[in-house]
């Protein structure tokens, strides 16, 4: 769903993405999951772990479900297809202080012919702090190529649990 911002001085040429749906906040929902530390360069001058630290961490969640489903994707000379994103959006819901473990949960959100949405949450002691959908594209030498049927059979078992929500 998006929403149109509008305002006093002109037309709305915005869009943004309404809140998530409550049960993505559910670690649950995710089929891969990981700790990652956050570090203390990733504080901000409020002693919160800033949105690019927790933007690296929704990162690197991806990028472990992008070399599960798509192995040596990462590999320029062995790759035979790359992964780029064409979107991007996270929400950030609660704040989060150093020293930290962060709990990353990540699965496939969609699925289409030659794109995937890639859904990752973020939690602190349980509670989620951010979520993130990202539109990842398979391109070839030539642009958008459809996304192979071995791959595609590995992110719908990734589909993040559906019957949860």
């Amino acid at each position: 769903m998006t929403t149109s911002i509008s305002s006093e001085c002109g037309d709305s040429l915005v869009e943004t993405t309404g809140r998530p749906h409550p049960a993505r906040s559910r670690l649950e929902l995710y089929p891969v999951v990981r700790i990652s530390q956050a570090r203390y360069g990733d504080m901000d001058a409020n002693a919160h772990l800033n949105n690019l630290a927790l933007e690296s961490l929704h990162e690197d969640a991806r990028a472990v479900l992008n070399e599960r489903v798509f192995p040596g994707v990462f590999d320029p000379r062995a790759r035979q297809l790359r992964l780029v994103t064409s979107q991007n959006v996270v929400h950030f819901l609660a704040e989060a202080h150093w020293p930290a473990a962060i709990e990353t949960g990540v699965g496939v959100g969609r699925i289409g012919r030659t794109s995937f949405v890639a859904s990752s949450a973020l939690f602190r002691d349980g509670v989620c702090i951010s979520v993130c959908d990202a539109v990842l594209v398979a391109v070839g030498d030539h642009g958008p190529v459809a996304i192979p049927e071995a791959a595609r059979e590995m992110l719908c078992e990734l589909r993040i649990r559906q019957e949860l929500t």
